[in-house]
């Protein structure tokens, strides 16, 4: 369950493979100039959005706070097993022993045994989809700030078009601008 939550959480950045070719550096003064701008021509900017979610202040804190929630709740199917265990062990041992007094007894251990997985099986299906959530949430929310931060970024109208360079073979990195991207929408979550 974990690992599941882990690559959900960095389905963004799985996607950025094509960034892992192009590890030039991006302005570290956070701002494009227009000399650098093609003057005729479609101007595309583009953010490496692995980056971002490794950067921005509010993506890490969410991660964070998946990574927990994702290891409680392993934590807690890891101890329903154990009582399941516990409880499988102990009706085998009553039944090698004799322990049980009638037919009836056997069968309604084994039915509160049955109710205990039956309930094991719904909590991890309510956890994972609480996790679930969460992360749609985060991703929901991490889209519209970045949405919000790139049409108040790019009021100018400097960008035609501004991209995620995951399926980007090669790009300038002139155009890219996810440092400036980075430490906007820092700033804005500081706020």
């Amino acid at each position: 369950m974990k690992k599941n939550i882990i690559k959900t959480i960095f389905v963004l950045s799985a996607a950025m493979l094509a960034a892992a070719c192009n590890n030039q550096p991006s302005k570290m003064d956070g701002k494009s100039t227009d000399a650098d701008m093609p003057k005729e021509g479609m101007v595309i900017g583009y953010v490496e959005l692995d980056s971002l979610t490794e950067h921005y202040e509010y993506a890490k804190l969410m991660k964070d706070s998946l990574e927990k929630m994702s290891a409680n709740a392993t934590t807690v199917l890891n101890n329903k097993d154990k009582e399941l265990e516990r409880s499988y062990n102990s009706i085998q041992t009553r039944l090698q022993n004799n322990s049980f007094t009638s037919e009836e007894q056997y069968k309604t251990a084994v039915a509160a045994f049955e109710q205990e997985r039956n309930n094991r099986v719904a909590l991890e299906a309510r956890l994972s989809n609480e996790l679930a959530q969460k992360q749609a949430d985060f991703l929901k929310t991490l889209k519209d700030s970045l949405d919000n931060f790139l049409a108040d970024y790019n009021k100018d109208k400097r960008f035609d078009m501004i991209i995620d360079n995951s399926n980007v073979l090669y790009s300038d990195p002139k155009f890219n601008i996810t440092t400036d991207v980075i430490n906007g929408m820092n700033a804005r979550y500081k706020k």
